[in-house]
């Protein structure tokens, strides 16, 4: 593992003069150019989720999921598409083997459970007046809007006041939530329902510093369980300082695909992929020296039911 601060003169040396963020925003092209190539990827993840039904809110550094182990027992991942397969499941039925489905992004933790108003909870005094904007439709399934002056403008604003979390009188319900935008800030800002018939509501959301438009991907496992295990591909994270974590394993492979990106922009392909490629070979030597000799077997789906006890 890197730090930016390993490679930030070196950046400076390459792409010459330009602003902190335009060299951070060239360092994660590099990175991102690098992190597909090795024969590790330093991207992948594994976490163990509790699990409350079967539907399943991922991390928000989840990009893609490559394995899911439901309660203990491996499972098979379906896409999007494979609720319209013939041959499928559909969406109410459940199948005999264990399986994941995948349901797409959704901009909350987990969906209102009844119409609601919207509350936020601050973390940080600097936040108060930031900007919080839900997207969706109401209780009566009308867009949500907000006059602001003179003008109405998409989405609900909801009031983000430090100390204070009680809902806009005159707001209105909330139904559905479809998109939520918010202002970069100091602290986590926390996103809730508010019941006036029972004075509780939902944790909506945890948003931190530096999200600005909360996404997060949902699956559905085809049976309930207390808990799953996840192995997923993390999304490619911004580099924002000098202090953020590189998870590369070469610094001379970095500095390669450095060289790589700027030919890339000068669009001198030739020198542009020999950089890449030797920066690939650095990466992979590096990491062929930290692999444990191990092997994947082939995995086979077993659709006749019969396993290796029914034959002995």
């Amino acid at each position: 593992m890197l730090l930016v601060s390993d490679v930030y003169a070196d950046a400076e040396e390459i792409f010459g003069l330009c602003n902190q963020a335009r060299l951070f925003t060239l360092i994660t092209d590099a990175i991102e150019l690098l992190s597909n190539k090795g024969e590790i990827d330093a991207n992948v993840g594994y976490v163990d989720i509790c699990v409350d039904g079967e539907c399943v809110t991922l991390p928000r550094e989840c990009e893609c999921v490559l394995g899911v182990n439901i309660g203990g027992h491996p499972a098979l991942g379906h896409d999007e598409v494979f609720s319209f397969h013939l041959n499928g499941p559909g969406d109410f039925t459940t199948s005999c083997n264990f399986s994941w489905y995948n349901t797409g992004s959704f901009p909350t933790y987990r969906d209102l459970r009844c119409p609601s108003k919207l509350i936020a909870f601050l973390d940080n005094e600097e936040d108060s007046g930031k900007l919080l904007r839900v997207f969706g439709f109401d209780d009566q399934n009308r867009p949500l809007r907000t006059k602001v002056g003179d003008v109405w403008e998409d989405g609900l604003r909801v009031p983000t006041l430090f100390g204070y979390a009680l809902p806009d009188p005159s707001a209105q319900t909330v139904g559905r939530i479809t998109g939520i935008v918010k202002d970069r800030t100091v602290g986590n800002v926390r996103l809730s329902s508010f019941d006036n018939s029972t004075f509780t509501g939902t944790l909506l959301g945890v948003f931190e510093p530096d999200e600005t438009v909360p996404s997060y991907r949902r699956i559905r496992i085809n049976r309930g369980c207390d808990w799953i295990r996840l192995m997923y591909r993390k999304r490619s994270t911004k580099i924002l300082s000098v202090n953020d974590r590189i998870l590369l394993h070469s610094r001379t492979a970095l500095i390669l695909a450095m060289h790589a990106v700027k030919k890339y922009r000068e669009y001198d392909l030739g020198a542009a992929m020999q950089f890449e490629a030797q920066a690939t070979r650095l990466l992979t030597e590096r990491e062929n020296c930290v692999t444990s000799p191990t092997s994947n077997p082939i995995q086979v789906e077993n659709r006749t039911g019969i396993v290796s006890e029914d034959i002995d």
